[in-house]
C-alpha cells in the first residue's frame, strides 16, 4: 500500500463530500435551504421544505459523493477495506465541515448512507427505511436518533460479525465523527 495513494483518495473523498448538493438543488428552485425548515443543508430538509423529488435527488447525490471515491479506492487503487471506509468517512467529514462553505455543512445522514451502501450493502435497506420513518414521525430528536443508531449498530454487527477486524475500528471512527457532527441533537438526549 502506498501512503501517497491513501492520502490522495482520502483528500478526494473530503473534497467531493464538501459539495453540498442540498444547497445547489434548493437554489435552483429559488430556496435558500439554510433559511427554511431546520436550516440544515441536507437531503431531509430539502425533502421537507423544497420537495420530495428534490430531496430524493439530493439524497442520491449525497450518497454518491461518498460511494464514488470509495469505489475508486477499492476497485482502482485496490486499498484495504479499512482505507476504503476511511475514504467514505472523509466524504462524510467533508459534508459536515465543507471547505467550500466555510466549514458549515450538514449533518451527513445521506452521505453516511452512501458509505454504508458501499461497505455494508446488507445494512443499507434498513438505513433507507429508518430515514423515511424518521421523516414521517415528526421533527428529529436526540432520542430518536440515538435509538435508530443503536438499532443500526446491532444490525451491522449481526450481519457482519465475521469482519470485525476492519469493521470495529471503522465503526469507532465513524461514531466519533458522527457524534461530533450531531452534538447539538445529542445534547437533547435525557436518559
Amino acid at each position: 500500500m502506498q501512503p501517497v495513494r491513501v492520502v490522495l483518495i482520502v483528500g478526494v473523498g473530503y473534497l467531493m463530500g464538501s459539495i453540498l448538493f442540498a444547497d445547489i438543488i434548493a437554489r435552483l428552485r429559488g430556496v435558500n435551504i439554510r433559511k427554511v425548515g431546520s436550516g440544515n443543508p441536507g437531503a431531509a430538509n430539502v425533502f421537507r421544505e423544497v420537495g420530495k423529488l428534490e430531496g430524493i435527488i439530493v439524497w442520491v447525490l449525497d450518497a454518491a459523493k461518498a460511494a464514488i471515491p470509495m469505489l475508486i479506492a477499492d476497485r482502482v487503487l485496490r486499498l484495504p477495506y479499512f482505507w476504503v471506509g476511511m475514504t467514505g468517512i472523509a466524504a462524510f467529514v467533508g459534508h459536515c465541515w465543507p471547505i467550500w462553505y466555510k466549514f458549515k455543512g450538514g449533518k451527513g445522514a445521506a452521505t453516511a448512507s452512501g458509505v454504508f451502501l458501499y461497505l455494508l450493502p446488507r445494512v443499507f435497506p434498513f438505513g433507507v427505511v429508518a430515514f423515511f420513518i424518521l421523516q414521517r414521525v415528526g421533527p428529529r430528536s436526540g432520542k430518536k436518533m440515538l435509538i435508530t443508531f443503536v438499532i443500526m449498530m446491532a444490525i451491522i454487527f449481526g450481519l457482519y460479525y465475521r469482519e470485525w477486524r476492519w469493521l470495529l475500528p471503522f465503526i469507532l471512527v465513524f461514531m466519533i465523527v458522527g457524534c461530533i457532527a450531531n452534538i447539538d441533537v445529542l445534547r437533547e438526549v435525557k436518559l
